[in-house]
Parts: structure tokens; sequence; C-alpha cells
């Protein structure tokens, strides 16, 4: 009989409760504060195995001190002077002026077919005018740049299409690398390229008339096209292998 009464109590006392629980959460509202630190540490290991066929190794150490100037110009090109244009005369009697000036302190190019080590140097810099003579070793006064000076000038030209280009580059250095073998597809390289300079480049164009032609508008290219440059360290590298 004890045990009994106890059970009967019990779940009366339970069905009190959910009873109460219907109306306690008729509204909910949580709000809490968090703060997460979440640390990832990523390892990775790549083991490559080949055997190449052949291998390219290079060292190059380059310097020039002092100036380099280069120009180019063109004055006065009258076209019909030259062949004679009369009336509407067609497109393909348009003569045409090219004018390039280049100017460069270092450049070096590397090509091979078979995986490459290379160490390159570049320097390029001025002259100590104090000391009467070019420096020597590395530069050690950074007051003193060197100067690459570019100019290209196209002036008064009558029925002629006009590229003008200049170009200043201090240190340049290229390497490419072409090969059919997937074992050969690998360059190795160490490239320093100082340059302490004065970069001028100058293209000019003017005074570029045209008269009797009849189709100008049928042009595929700029009929003047001027292009200025300077460039005071540059490095390329392409590794193409076997597909």
């Amino acid at each position: 009989m004890t045990l009994k009464h106890y059970a009967t109590l019990s779940l009366a006392c339970a069905g009190l409760a959910f009873a109460s629980s219907a109306h306690a959460f008729d509204s909910v509202n949580w709000i809490w504060d968090a703060t997460v630190t979440t640390t990832v540490d990523t390892s990775a290991t790549a083991v490559t195995d080949v055997v190449p066929t052949g291998l390219e190794q290079v060292e190059n150490e380059q310097q020039t001190l002092g100036s380099m100037s280069s120009l180019s110009a063109v004055t006065a090109i009258d076209s019909a002077l030259l062949s004679g244009l009369t009336g509407a005369s067609p497109i393909t009697d348009l003569a045409a002026v090219s004018s390039s000036a280049t100017s460069m302190g270092n450049s070096a190019s590397m090509e091979s077919d078979v995986s490459v080590n290379f160490d390159s140097v570049q320097t390029f810099g001025g002259v100590d005018v104090s000391l009467g003579a070019p420096l020597v070793g590395d530069i050690v006064d950074l007051s003193v740049p060197g100067l690459i000076d570019s100019t290209s000038s196209v002036i008064g030209a009558l029925n002629t299409s006009v590229d003008s280009s200049a170009t200043g580059v201090a240190n340049n250095m290229t390497m490419a690398l072409t090969t059919t073998s997937d074992q050969d597809a690998f360059a190795i390289g160490n490239n320093v390229q100082t340059a302490l300079a004065t970069m001028v480049s100058a293209s000019t164009v003017d005074a570029v008339s045209f008269g009797g032609f009849a189709d100008m508008g049928t042009l595929d290219t700029p009929v003047v096209d001027s292009s200025a440059m300077a460039v005071g360290n540059n490095f390329s590298v392409s590794v193409d292998g076997i597909n």
C-alpha cells in the first residue's frame, strides 16, 4: 500500500509540472556572448623525383656605370614628293616612318630545352666624377645615380604613317625554358638586380598631316603610334614543359 501511494503521488506531480511548462515557453529569448579562438596548423611536404636529360648552368655578372643615351630623329618627310600622289590615292600608297631609340644598361637572355640552374647579378649606377674614373666593385656612393636617356622624335610628316618609340632599361633579365620532356621542366635560379639611375624616355610626334586619300577610315592600325617606356629592373622567367 505504501509503494502504491508514492507512485500515485509521483504521477500527480509530473502532470502538474507538464501543465506548468506548457505556459512557461510560449515565448523564448536566447541571449549569450561567446568568444571563439581557432588555431589551424597546416604542413605540406612535396617530393618530386625527376631524371633530367641535361642541364644548363649559368653564372651571369654584369655591371655598368655611367650614362646611356640614344636618339632617333626624323624630320620633314613628304610622301607626295616620293610617290607622286595625285587625286584620291589608295591607302596602299601611304608611306610609313618608323623611329625607335633604345638605351640599356645590362641585358641577359637565356634559352634552354633542358633543366636550368642560374645565378644572375646585374648592377647599374653612376660615376663618381671626383675620382676621375668609374667606380669599381659595388655601388658605394648612393648619391651618384646613372642616367638612362632615350629619345625618339618625328616632326613634319606628310601623308606618312608614323610609329615612334623610346625605351630605357637599366637591367633586363629573361629566361625561357621550353622542353618536350616533363623531366626537364624545372628551373632553379637566383636573380639580384640593382639600379641607381635617372630614367628618361621621350617619344615626340608633331606636325603630321594627310591629304588625297579616299579610304583613311579603313586602316586597321593607328596611323600615328607614339610610345615611351622607362624600366629600372626587369626580370622574366617562363617554363613550358610537355603538355
